[in-house]
């Protein structure tokens, strides 16, 4: 991992997301309810009208429940066993609880025998972002997540720009 900046490029025009992996904001770390995490790293979109085009609740729903779909409910629940609630049960996005929100931040989180995950989606004048902490319960939670974080780095980006091009489309 790497304490500098990187840029994914985008195919259709949309903002570059960035990267920056444990080099988080104390606001940003103020806001993760699992007691010590093991990995972190934090992707953000640079739009003007993110505060505009959506709310965090809003941007979690069209990134993990839209844009991830079922294909993340396979890795999240398959892969990493976390026990998510079903879609339509109040206080959860796409099955993660709302563990707690504030104006312009909410926070996911689930739980598995192996990891237990915090997403921190926060929404402001400059952009979105959407970091992630993963604390491992087991030691054989490290070596699940050392295999599932480079698809996790490389489809993070894409959630963003797709949530983006989905609220686009529903405003």
């Amino acid at each position: 991992m790497t304490d500098h900046p990187s840029v994914h490029n985008t195919q259709d025009g949309t903002p570059p997301v960035t990267d920056r992996c444990y080099d988080m904001d104390p606001a940003t770390l103020s806001r993760v309810t699992v007691p010590a995490y093991d990995y972190a790293d934090r992707f953000a979109l640079v739009a003007a009208d993110a505060e505009a085009i959506g709310t965090p609740e809003g941007w979690a729903r069209a990134a993990l429940r839209d844009a991830a779909g079922s294909k993340g409910q396979i890795i999240w629940r398959g892969l990493l066993g976390l026990r998510l609630a079903r879609e339509s049960a109040p206080g959860q996005i796409a099955g993660w609880e709302i563990a707690d929100h504030g104006a312009g931040w909410v926070t996911l989180a689930a739980r598995s025998w192996l990891i237990t995950g915090n997403l921190v989606v926060e929404v402001d004048a400059g952009g979105v972002s959407l970091s992630t902490f993963v604390h491992y319960e087991r030691r054989i939670g490290a070596i699940v997540w050392k295999w599932a974080a480079p698809g996790h780095r490389r489809f993070a980006p894409e959630l963003l720009t797709a949530a983006r091009r989905i609220l686009l489309a529903h405003s």
